[in-house]
């Protein structure tokens, strides 16, 4: 290949990775399943797909965990952080890289910035996909988007279960004051 193909196909990659919308999956897999899994895995572990939990490895701010029979290896790196304004205009914007590692190699990277603005009633949060860095194709790419189902799936089953006397409660207690 030349430089002109190998430009072509980087830029072919980065655009079918952005169409799969592979940021926002392995994103949301992060902040909604790896960000805090430390304090899950001491307070409900339960609520950790099963395969992950047995399997997982936390190095800082790496994790490395099995799913469908490949090593999978999530790091989140905080690059640069910045604070400007004053008490209720501040805003601290946060560069950062998520990568997924398969089987040791890494295959998928992308650059993201994430901003809270501290108004006066709440704060506001904002985050702003940045360029693919890094993208080889294969199986991994349906995995991680059913891992990303399969941890959403359990977990919303887990607090169902784990909630179903207080809701059976609140439907009695409810009845009892509507005359049922």
């Amino acid at each position: 290949m030349d430089d002109a193909e190998i430009r072509a196909e980087i830029e072919r990659r980065r655009k079918k990775a952005v169409d799969l919308k592979l940021r926002e999956t392995l994103w949301n897999l992060y902040a909604a399943h790896f960000q805090y899994i430390d304090k899950n895995l001491k307070e409900n572990p339960g609520e950790i797909l099963p395969a992950v939990r047995e399997s997982l490895r936390r190095l800082g701010n790496e994790s490395e965990f099995r799913f469908m029979d490949g090593n999978y290896r999530l790091t989140y790196i905080e690059r640069h952080r910045d604070k400007h304004g004053r008490e209720f205009n501040e805003t601290e914007t946060t560069d950062l890289t998520i990568s997924l590692g398969v089987e040791g190699e890494r295959v998928f990277e992308f650059e993201m910035t994430k901003s809270i603005t501290y108004g006066e009633d709440m704060p506001y949060f904002s985050e702003s996909m940045r360029s693919v860095t890094a993208f080889v194709e294969g199986a991994w790419v349906e995995n991680i988007t059913q891992l990303k189902s399969d941890m959403e799936t359990f977990r919303r089953e887990y607090w169902k279960e784990k909630n179903a006397p207080k809701v059976a409660q609140k439907l009695k207690d409810d009845r009892k004051r509507f005359g049922l």
